[in-house]
C-alpha cells in the first residue's frame, strides 16, 4: 500500500508539475518539454531514493544508465535481500513505464492544446484584424461627419453674417402654412373618398339584392313555364281522351240504333212468322239466333258505357288534383 501510495503521489506531483509548468510558460516550446522531461525523472529518482535509501545514489546524468548503476548498486549493498530488492526495482521499474507512458500522454495532451492555442490564437488575430478594420472604418466615418459638421457650422455662420435667417424663417413659416393647408385637403378629400365609398358598398349591396330578386322571379318563371307546359299536355291528353270517349259514345249510340232496328226487324218478323208456314222448330232456331246477336250487341254496348265511365272518372279525379295543386 505504502509503494501505490508513493505512485500515486508521485503522479499527482509530476501531473501539478506539468500543469503548472504549461500554464506559466506557455505551451508549443519543446525546452519546456524538455524540462518536464527532467522533472519526471527527477521525482523517479527521488521515489527510489525514497523506496531504497540504502542504496547509493549513481552519479549519472543519463536517466537510462542511473537507472542501470542504481540496479548494480542495489544488487552489491545487498545480497541477502535481493529478492525483496529485485521485486522492488520490478515494481520500480512498472511505475517507470506508468511514467513514462504518462509523460507521453503529457506530450500528446501539450501538442494538441499547442494546436488548440494556436487556432485560438489565428482567430484571435483575424477577429483583431476584423475589430481594426471596422475602427478604421468608424474613425473615417466620425471624420467624415466632422467635416460635415464644421461645413454646416461655417454655412450657418455664413448666413448669419449675410442677413438671410430671417428670410429663412419666413420661408419656413410659409412652408408650414402651405403644409397645413395641404393636409387639410388631404383630411378632406380623405372623407369624401370615405363617403364614395360607403355610397359604393351601399349601390353594391342594392345591386346584389337586385340581382337576387330578379334570379328569384327567373325561377319563379321557370317554374311557371314547367308548369303551363305540364297544363298543355294534361289539356292535350284530356282532349285526346274527350275525343275517344266522344267516339265511344258514337259507337254506343249507333250500337243502340242497331238494336232498335233488329228490335222492329225482330218484329217485322215475328208478324211474318204468325202467317208462315214455319215449324215450331225452325221458329224456335229463328228466335234463339235473333236473341243471341241482341245479346251479343248489348253485351258490347255494356262494356263500351263501361270504358266511358272509367274514362270520365279518370277526368274528375284529374281535375280534383289540379284543383288542390291550384289551392296550394
Amino acid at each position: 500500500p505504502v509503494f501505490y501510495f508513493e505512485i500515486g503521489t508521485l503522479f499527482e506531483l509530476g501531473l501539478e508539475k506539468f500543469l503548472v509548468l504549461h500554464c506559466e510558460a506557455g505551451v508549443g516550446k519543446k525546452k519546456e518539454h524538455q524540462s518536464v522531461l527532467e522533472s519526471m525523472e527527477a521525482e523517479s529518482r527521488a521515489f527510489l531514493h525514497r523506496l531504497l535509501p540504502h542504496v547509493p545514489l549513481p552519479s549519472d546524468q543519463d536517466h537510462h544508465k542511473w537507472l542501470q548503476n542504481f540496479e548494480a548498486s542495489m544488487n552489491e549493498s545487498s545480497s541477502g535481500g535481493q529478492e525483496g530488492l529485485a521485486e522492488k526495482l520490478k515494481e520500480a521499474e512498472e511505475a517507470q513505464k506508468v511514467l513514462q507512458k504518462d509523460c507521453e500522454t503529457y506530450k500528446k495532451v501539450l501538442a494538441e492544446t499547442e494546436g488548440i492555442l494556436q487556432r485560438l490564437q489565428s482567430s484571435v488575430e483575424q477577429e483583431e484584424t476584423s475589430w481594426r478594420e471596422k475602427l478604421e472604418v468608424s474613425q473615417a466615418q466620425l471624420t467624415q461627419m466632422t467635416q460635415k459638421v464644421n461645413a454646416l457650422e461655417q454655412e450657418v455662420d455664413r448666413l448669419n453674417s449675410d442677413g438671410d435667417v430671417e428670410g429663412l424663417r419666413r420661408d419656413k413659416q410659409h412652408l408650414e402654412a402651405e403644409l397645413e393647408r395641404a393636409e387639410g385637403e388631404s383630411a378632406a378629400y380623405m372623407s369624401e373618398v370615405l363617403e364614395l365609398k360607403d355610397l359604393l358598398t351601399e349601390l353594391q349591396n342594392k345591386l346584389d339584392g337586385s340581382y337576387n330578386e330578379a334570379v328569384r322571379q327567373n325561377e319563379e318563371l321557370d317554374l311557371l313555364k314547367t308548369q303551363l307546359t305540364e297544363t298543355l299536355c294534361k289539356l292535350e291528353t284530356e282532349e285526346g281522351e274527350r275525343q275517344k270517349v266522344a267516339g265511344d259514345l258514337y259507337k254506343a249510340q249507333q250500337s243502340l240504333e242497331l238494336i232498335q232496328e233488329e228490335i222492329v226487324k225482330a218484329a217485322g218478323q215475328a208478324d211474318l212468322i204468325e202467317t208462315s208456314s214455319l215449324t215450331p222448330t225452325e221458329e224456335i232456331d229463328r228466335k234463339e239466333k235473333v236473341t243471341a246477336g241482341l245479346n251479343q250487341t248489348v253485351q258490347e254496348l255494356q262494356e263500351l258505357l263501361q270504358s266511358v265511365n272509367r274514362q270520365l272518372t279518370k277526368g274528375h279525379e284529374r281535375e280534383d288534383v289540379d284543383k288542390l295543386n291550384s289551392t296550394h
